[in-house]
């Protein structure tokens, strides 16, 4: 399958709206999404780390892990190079 190439902001804000609708998410913040080479799959981003308190982060992250990889299948950033 071919990705749409989409900036790194549109797909923070992506992820951010879906954690929006998750109340395990309410006290988690995305760092950011970052380039690598691309993966078996053809993906060339993930996510950083999610900051929040305790647990926090590790609830959230069950929460929109379906969303995430629904995006990665969809979605590239620009290479930076």
């Amino acid at each position: 399958m071919s990705r749409i190439v989409m900036s790194i902001e549109e797909i923070n804000h992506l992820i951010r709206e879906e954690m929006r609708k998750h109340e395990k998410c309410a006290r988690v913040s995305l760092k950011t999404i970052y380039w690598h080479e691309p993966d078996a799959s053809g993906c060339n981003w993930d996510a950083n780390m999610f900051e929040g308190d305790a647990t926090d982060p590790l609830e959230c992250r069950k929460q929109i892990i379906d969303t995430v990889r629904d995006l990665r299948a969809r979605y590239n950033i620009p290479n930076p190079g």
